[in-house]
């Protein structure tokens, strides 16, 4: 990873808020937002989206540990969703609290200091009705199916990628040069894609 600016110095494109847009890897996490009312009365709740990998891949025991663990986590602070646990990682969608999800990700954090690295991706402000009614922790194979699970699996720790934080990544995508290869699915895709800035 580059050097990170900090946020004061980030000159973020039109319609980006650099503080929401930062990755929170090895960072605390945003505060919890100040109680409001919402839907009904009910409070707003926070989205969490993440994915983790692991490597080397989860031992069994340690791939069973990880579940139970998640299911704990989310019992114990009001969490619902649904998330993919496999031996190479962890990868879920998730409804709580918004200081209820903020505590499911610091016990991550306390479980394994491999989650210091998970990007989790909070919005706050959530209508309390589009909440996950359910926590659904599946155990597979893979986290996505490529069929190259576990050791098959190409290796990150050595890949040459470098982390592009949001705000810099909307301002390569405004160079003329910049080519994106998108390679999510076509339901993927039709939820949202990249749209680049107009030259």
């Amino acid at each position: 990873r580059g050097s990170i600016e900090s946020m004061e110095s980030m000159v973020a494109p039109e319609g980006v808020v650099a503080e929401l847009s930062q990755s929170v890897a090895h960072r605390p996490l945003p505060p919890v937002p100040p109680l409001s009312r919402g839907w009904r009365g009910k409070p707003p709740i926070t989205l969490c989206l993440f994915y983790q990998y692991a490597e080397p891949v989860w031992t069994d025991k340690q791939h069973r540990d990880a579940i139970k663990t998640v299911i704990h986590l989310a019992e114990e602070n009001g969490v619902k969703g649904r998330g993919r646990c496999a031996r190479e990682g962890l990868n879920c969608s998730l409804t709580g609290p918004p200081a209820g999800v903020r505590a499911f990700c610091e016990g991550l954090r306390a479980y394994n200091a491999l989650f210091r690295e998970t990007d989790f991706k909070l919005t706050d402000g959530i209508e309390a009705k589009k909440g996950f009614k359910a926590l659904t922790i599946r155990k597979t194979a893979e986290l996505v199916g490529y069929g190259l699970a576990g050791e098959r699996a190409p290796s990150l720790k050595n890949s040459t990628a470098e982390h592009v934080e949001a705000v810099d990544y909307h301002k390569m995508m405004a160079q003329p040069n910049t080519v994106i290869v998108d390679v999510r699915n076509a339901y993927e895709s039709a939820i949202g894609h990249f749209a680049p800035p107009q030259r």
